[in-house]
């Protein structure tokens, strides 16, 4: 689409918007500049302002203090570029057409850098990873978009994608701002990747074993982890690179016990600092941004796209194959220019589809795109009344052999949708498995209210089950979806680079498994007979 064409359509979808504002504008609150900060793969768990007791986050939660934190935020999607797409777009990956990572992003969808640059702003994007470089049309609206990587693939531990370090994206953003200066107003994306696998922080955060040595990550002990579980399980192992591409056995996901072992917790430890690495990267980019006059007319908003499953649920290790909290409870905190909403805790159930509403309405823009599914959050910042209606989730593993042609290519995996403490799980292609959670009394999700079948369970339980599940059956077949294509080019490029790797001896057959994913191929026959087999829709 051409430049012209989409100017067009930004306006065209503004002139026909409704008006989202449901509190007083926040625009007075002196916003000039707007900071969103992205933090891929990190649980909230982790983060101390979210009770974390094995992690360090100082200046996260600095950052809290002095804004609102949202106690209860759920993720649109447990994977990168669908999230991502959802955050900018404020509509769920249902409508905006992104499947899973690869996908393009169809140039319909208005973006909040279109947005924000139609308003005047200059648009920077610095990304941590590939998963949402231009390739995938995620630079739409961005007047400068950086995407140069310093880890590629197949290196540093067997990186699973191009990626760089916390550091390097710090660097990034202040060198970017000392170049365009602050006259025109910013709109600042940083995104930070560490958190995701490998899991291998600068000596300095790294945690240390018995000799005081710091620990080392290990990508065998990565996937021995992953296949130990699986073998105490069901006597068999699939590795990550089965259940990415074939999905989950239900035995899995019923039968995980919670219970980690070393080299779980070794690698817990490692995550942990990287969790702590990045925090001090934000800390010097916060430290950075109010030595250049930016953060004191700046709204920052701090969030995540997802976490991360340890040993807690049968999704071992990973994140995208199901939908539980430590995959899609993420941050998110908001702090004003002049302290409004400061030392605020909103504990009710929220997502980031909400942020392109409540910048919209931050920023006294009168309207959002007619497309935006998401709530502005300001009542809830103003402690005033506020409905949010059920959020939904849905996951994005496994990959191309459970996606149905020419329709929604997430429509056999696992759903969610939550409404107050409770949550209801549905997984299509796990034979129309169900689960029921009270999230208040458990909230680690150990016990499934459905397990004993739905006629035992209590009415006020039974009541939330026939809600919940009536509104997501309809939620999944009612969407204006826009229509995303997979783009191989990475994913051709990543393969054979592994392929050299392997021919010289640096990686294994397990690494050649997790490529399965990379490249959708599964003949007519194939998906069909998966569409035969759908069950509850």
């Amino acid at each position: 689409m051409l430049p012209a064409q989409r100017l067009v359509l930004l306006v065209a979808a503004a002139a026909l918007a409704g008006c989202w504002r449901e509190a007083p504008a926040l625009g007075e609150h002196g916003i000039r500049h707007v900071v969103l900060i992205s933090l891929d793969t990190t649980r909230a768990d982790h983060l101390g302002c979210y009770g974390s007791t094995v992690t360090s986050t100082p200046a996260i939660d600095g950052l809290a203090r002095e804004g609102a934190l949202f106690a209860d935020v759920l993720a649109p999607a447990p994977t990168t570029l669908p999230s991502h797409t959802s955050m900018m777009t404020g509509t769920y990956p249902h409508t905006h057409g992104v499947v899973r990572n690869g996908f393009v992003v169809h140039a319909d969808n208005v973006m909040l850098a279109e947005i924000l640059k139609g308003a005047g702003f200059h648009t920077a994007a610095f990304l941590g990873s590939f998963a949402m470089e231009r390739l995938f049309d995620f630079d739409q609206g961005f007047d400068h978009f950086d995407e140069e990587f310093e880890i590629l693939y197949g290196t540093h531990g067997k990186a699973d994608q191009d990626q760089r370090r916390a550091d390097a994206v710090t660097d990034a953003v202040l060198a970017h701002v000392d170049e365009v200066g602050t006259r025109r107003r910013l709109f600042l994306f940083a995104h930070y990747f560490d958190a995701h696998a490998p899991y291998d922080p600068p000596p300095a955060f790294a945690p240390r074993g018995d000799d005081g040595q710091p620990l080392a990550w290990d990508p065998d002990e990565y996937t021995q982890a992953v296949r130990d579980h699986q073998e105490e399980i069901d006597g068999q192992s699939y590795g990550l690179g089965g259940v990415i591409l074939t999905g989950l056995p239900r035995s899995l996901v019923e039968k995980a016990t919670g219970e980690p072992s070393e080299i779980d917790r070794k690698l817990a430890r490692l995550y942990a600092g990287e969790v702590e690495f990045i925090d001090s990267e934000i800390g010097r980019l916060l430290r950075g941004l109010e030595g250049r006059g930016v953060l004191e007319d700046a709204l920052v908003v701090l969030t995540g796209d997802h976490g991360e499953t340890f040993w807690e649920h049968g999704d071992f290790w990973n994140h995208g194959l199901m939908a539980y909290q430590t995959t899609v409870h993420i941050p998110l905190i908001l702090r004003f220019p002049d302290g409004f909403g400061a030392g605020r805790r909103i504990e009710q159930t929220v997502s980031t589809i909400d942020l392109v509403s409540t910048l919209c309405e931050a920023l006294a823009f009168d309207e959002v795109p007619a497309r935006v599914e998401g709530k502005s959050l300001a009542p809830l910042l103003a402690g005033r009344p506020f409905e949010r209606g059920a959020v939904y989730c849905q996951a994005n593993q496994p990959g191309w052999r459970l996606e149905p042609k020419d329709r929604w290519g997430n429509l056999y995996k696992a759903r969610v949708v939550r409404e107050g403490r409770w949550k209801f799980v549905q997984v299509p292609y796990m034979q129309g498995l169900e689960q029921l959670f009270d999230l208040a009394a458990d909230p680690g999700e150990k016990s499934d209210l459905l397990r004993g079948g739905a006629g035992q369970l209590p009415p006020e339980a039974a009541a939330a089950y026939a809600r919940l599940k009536a509104k997501v059956l309809r939620w999944v077949r009612t969407h204006p979806l826009l229509p995303s294509q997979f783009n191989s080019a990475q994913a051709e490029d990543a393969l054979a680079r592994i392929k050299e790797l392997r021919e010289h001896g640096y990686v294994g057959d397990e690494d050649m498994d997790k490529q399965g994913d990379l490249l959708p191929g599964a003949t007519d026959s194939e998906r069909d007979a998966e569409k035969e087999g759908e069950e509850g829709d």
